[in-house]
């Protein structure tokens, strides 16, 4: 259950915001106020991986949940409630999950996730993280808005016809990121085989670093730490971090 909610007119990220308010927050503010939901009618500077901007257009949803969890497979299962939350909102549909933080819809990116972690671990063994969620809901940033070249995107109502408000969506992604989460410390072989099932690199040829070096391979899929496996030349490899693309005919996206 979300215990409270902050709504920003405009700031830089929720992301940032979110972590300067954990810098300052007591005790008794964090064991009050967590879960907390920050959520910003407009966001000017986004932050995505590696400290890529991430452009959302102004009727999409900018977002923070600020919570205590269990590292393990976190990537994982958020990603599994954005995506299960956009399908039960918007459906019939599916959606993708490109490891290890975007999701998909119709070959293009319509949500990307930012988890930061705060500080160490918090009295009752879990640390605290931000969790950082930005999706396109009616349109998606044109080509002059996005830096470093092009990088396909979409919305849920241009994938589906369908026009999801910000309300809708914040009422059914906050509750289903904390069951989620939940579920993944309880039964992490059911949410890992939900985002298998969503898996859009998996039997694809995909490039990653692992050990400073490019590598190319088949993927295989997830183990069961949640990262991505890659059938190499050399015998079976693991990706633990960093950008993955997949490789089609000399082309990578």
């Amino acid at each position: 259950m979300i215990a409270s909610i902050v709504r920003l007119p405009s700031v830089d990220s929720t992301s940032t915001w979110s972590l300067d308010w954990l810098r300052s927050a007591s005790d008794k503010q964090l064991d009050e106020e967590l879960p907390k939901l920050v959520v910003a009618d407009q966001q000017t500077a986004g932050r995505g991986r590696h400290g890529k901007s991430w452009f959302a257009a102004d009727d999409g949803l900018a977002c923070t949940l600020i919570a205590k969890a269990s590292p393990n497979l976190l990537s994982i299962a958020v990603g599994v409630a954005v995506a299960e939350t956009i399908e039960m909102l918007a459906g019939p549909t599916t959606v993708q999950l490109k490891w290890p933080n975007d999701v998909w819809m119709n070959e293009c990116k319509v949500a990307g996730i930012l988890i930061e972690r705060h500080g160490d671990a918090s009295s009752d063994g879990d640390p605290i993280f931000a969790i950082g969620i930005g999706c396109n809901l009616r349109s998606h940033p044109g080509l002059s808005q996005i830096a470093g070249g092009f990088v396909p995107a979409t919305s849920i109502s241009e994938a589906t016809g369908r026009l999801i408000s910000k309300e809708q969506l914040l009422d059914m992604l906050g509750p289903h990121l904390l069951d989620v989460i939940g579920e993944a410390a309880v039964h992490p072989n059911d949410v890992m085989h939900r985002f298998e099932d969503r898996n859009v690199l998996r039997g694809q040829n995909v490039q990653c670093v692992i050990g400073g070096q490019p590598v190319s391979g088949i993927c295989e899929g997830l183990d069961e730490g949640g990262s991505l496996v890659l059938r190499t030349a050399s015998g079976l490899q693991q990706c633990n971090s960093g950008e993955v693309q997949r490789v089609r005919g000399g082309l990578s996206n």
